[in-house]
């Protein structure tokens, strides 16, 4: 990300850039995440997160981050640092001929996935991804691109995922009319793992796309097939990727999305990258398996949204599926669902509370873990740039497989400070 982080810096003048600053007190009923004799400690925390946008004819940047600090009491955990990085660089070397692309994704993930997410299983991970576009302009509706990439990604503990990759896209997109177009598209990866006990691979994508946009529906499919190719053996499987969106009012979306196809957790990484930066107000723990087998995923999902002077409301079920190459164990049927609602009671004032709730059954394991996370908060401003928090979360991990469960209950009080 340091490419990112120079222009940024080179061009901060023209830049929009937002922050907060946050520092509170927080309570914690079983810090460690122990499944008997939890331990409850008050201790100390700070944050500052921060988004960059930078839209002009020869640069587009977003990119948004957080740093967060806890200082725990009595030696239970050494404090800790964590933070996130995503964001996305596109430098127009020569208009409409040639552009530099840079892409960045750092979260926070488990060393274990199947334990609970205490800070003592927790590391950094990193997916990078900067290389050419050229394009090309065939006639007055029929484009050229060529995409190479070279892609690094790295983990803080898990050795076995650090590889580098390079990877060729050929795409030929027709205009149909001002409101569709259609691609045929190739992708061609190859993976080299710094570790020799992952196995190295060549992963290849051939598909057709068409995408139609109109005032209140967006239709977007992929169809075609997928090889990876390893030295004693190769999957291929078809590929299929559909998103469906309607805007049936001004405030109100669904997005339907369905996927079929090969993955892994590096290109899942870039993938997530959201198109426009927003300040993260915490650090997010995820709980991705870090490894270096690939994929086959089949995932459908439906997602509400409803945006109001007033209310804001999000809801999304989801069904899914994993099966992995190298590493059956992880093996996984998921099913889930998230929520997310603020309202601003009065002016200066807005509760809000978030919900999702996962289940996770390994199939080759014989294990079932379910996991509810809530959370409830209160935000009172002062001013245009001062405010402060009470936020109230709820975490509960129950498994299938004896002394599993956990539960958590944290309480965080705090100030902040926002430049805009």
């Amino acid at each position: 990300m340091l490419a990112v982080g120079l222009l940024a810096a080179t061009t901060a003048d023209a830049a929009q850039i937002d922050y907060t600053i946050d520092a509170g007190i927080q309570q914690d009923d079983n810090v460690t995440l122990a499944t008997n004799d939890p331990i409850e400690q008050r201790f100390l925390r700070a944050g500052i997160g921060f988004g960059v946008r930078q839209e002009s004819s020869a640069l587009q940047l977003s990119l948004d981050g957080r740093a967060e600090y806890r200082n725990y009491r009595d030696d239970v955990f050494s404090d800790t640092l964590d933070g996130t990085l995503t964001g996305r660089l596109n430098w127009v070397a020569i208009p409409s001929r040639l552009h530099f692309t840079a892409e960045d994704n750092l979260t926070v993930q488990p060393v274990d996935a199947l334990i609970p997410n205490a800070p003592g299983n927790r590391q950094q991970v990193n997916v990078l991804s900067v290389g050419p576009t050229m394009l090309f302009k065939w006639s007055r509706t029929l484009d050229g691109q060529a995409d190479l990439r070279y892609i690094d990604s790295r983990a803080e503990i898990t050795d076995e995922f650090n590889s580098r990759r390079y990877e060729l896209s050929l795409r030929g997109i027709k205009q149909l009319n001002a409101m569709s177009r259609l691609s045929l598209n190739t992708q061609f990866q190859d993976v080299d793992f710094d570790a020799d006990a992952s196995p190295d691979y060549r992963r290849a994508n051939a598909y057709a796309r068409y995408a139609r946009t109109l005032s209140q529906f967006d239709l977007g499919i992929d169809a075609g097939y997928s090889w990876i190719h390893y030295r004693t053996s190769t999957r291929e499987d078809p590929l299929l990727r559909l998103n469906l969106g309607w805007r049936p009012t001004q405030r109100s979306e669904f997005t339907l999305a369905a996927i079929s196809q090969f993955s892994d957790t590096a290109s899942d990484a870039l993938a997530g990258i959201p198109p426009n930066a927003t300040v993260p107000e915490f650090v997010p723990v995820g709980d991705t398996v870090i490894n270096a087998s690939a994929f086959r995923t089949r995932r459908l999902s439906l997602d509400y949204s409803y945006t109001g002077t007033r209310l804001q409301f999000q809801v999304g079920p989801y069904i899914e599926t994993r099966r992995y190459i190298d590493a059956d164990m992880y093996n996984e049927d998921g099913e889930g669902g998230r929520f997310d609602l603020s309202w601003r009671l009065r002016p200066l004032t807005t509760l809000g509370a978030l919900g999702s709730y996962e289940v996770h059954d390994y199939t080759v394991l014989q294990r079932k873990d379910k996991v509810l996370r809530t959370s409830a908060y209160a935000q009172r401003d002062f001013s245009r740039h001062w405010s402060s928090r009470l936020e109230w979360i709820r975490y509960e991990r129950t498994s299938s497989l004896a002394a599993r469960d956990v539960a958590q209950n944290t309480i965080y009080l705090s100030v902040i400070y926002r430049n805009r």
